[in-house]
């Protein structure tokens, strides 16, 4: 039969040591001067504070990155704000320079003489280009302000820049030298030639026949008295490159001081002074001859 005694002591042992454990913990928080709440507090915190640290290493970054995000979009922002005050003071500086451009343009044009006679003179508006003539010009000056057809153009600085070859009441189109193929009358140093366009190339050819030395680069080539198409002493362009005499002839190239491509403002000369006489026609004298028997009768006519 078996015993229950080994089990009846198993209890009131059990017992003994919870009380004997609370005792000391009792014993042992009361010695440490700590109650029950500071106990529960200190390894509540000796818990939570390696939790702490690692949600402290997590988050951190995070709110590193949003604080960097932030900048970033302030940044963006002052920056698109300063681009566009950029972009005013540019507009600024181009309306102060182009008002400084047409300022020294009519200060040019005002001082500017006219060369041989007092020429009048009318500034006129690049206003567009017409289609098919890439290099030609459309100012906004015609009839009404006295604009006719075959008055020369220069340019501010009285460089030489074309002719007017149509004209309306409030416009006119005028042809750069550089595309008319008719040639120009000029003068190199102290010898006449021709100056021609080349299609397709923005220098012109220079030939001077009956050449009595070389013509030397650099050197400026002006309107002739001869040409019918501008007054004398007018600055056309440069010579490109020397050249020699191959018999009696010199051919060379010639760098026009003008772009038509890039004017904005022209002066149209009101050369000749009369253009309805310069167009005219020149009537010749003719004359014919009647032999009579014992006389010779002359009839003439001129006009």
């Amino acid at each position: 039969m078996l015993s229950r005694e080994p089990a009846g002591r198993t209890l009131p042992t059990l017992i003994t040591l919870l009380v004997v454990g609370v005792l000391l913990m009792t014993f042992d928080v009361r010695s440490q001067g700590a109650g029950v709440v500071g106990i529960l507090r200190t390894g509540t915190q000796s818990l939570v504070a390696p939790l702490q640290k690692g949600a402290a290493f997590v988050v951190r970054p995070v709110v590193d990155l949003v604080d960097s995000l932030t900048n970033v979009a302030s940044l963006r922002e002052e920056n698109l704000a300063l681009r566009a005050e950029l972009i005013e003071l540019r507009a600024e500086l181009n309306a102060m320079q182009d008002l400084e451009v047409r300022l020294e343009f009519f200060e040019q044009i005002y001082e500017m003489e006219a060369a041989g006679s007092q020429i009048g003179r009318t500034v006129a508006n690049v206003i567009g280009r017409p289609d098919g003539l890439e290099d030609s010009l459309i100012i906004d000056k015609g009839t009404d302000h006295g604009i006719a057809v075959g008055q020369p153009v220069v340019d501010s600085n009285g460089f030489v820049v074309g002719s007017v070859t149509t004209v309306t009441s409030g416009s006119a189109t005028v042809v750069p030298i550089t595309s008319k193929r008719q040639g120009l009358t000029v003068i190199v140093g102290d010898q006449e030639g021709s100056l021609i366009s080349q299609p397709g190339s923005e220098l012109m050819r220079l030939e001077v026949y009956s050449a009595r030395g070389p013509v030397l680069a650099e050197e400026r080539v002006l309107t002739s008295a001869g040409s019918l198409s501008f007054p004398a002493g007018w600055p056309i362009g440069v010579v490109v490159e020397d050249a020699a005499p191959v018999v009696d002839v010199v051919t060379t190239t010639v760098q026009p001081f003008v772009n038509p491509k890039t004017l904005r403002l022209v002066v149209v000369l009101a050369w000749p002074p009369d253009p309805i006489t310069a167009v005219a026609t020149t009537t010749t004298t003719t004359s014919s001859t009647t032999t009579v028997p014992g006389s010779t009768t002359t009839t003439g006519g001129g006009g």
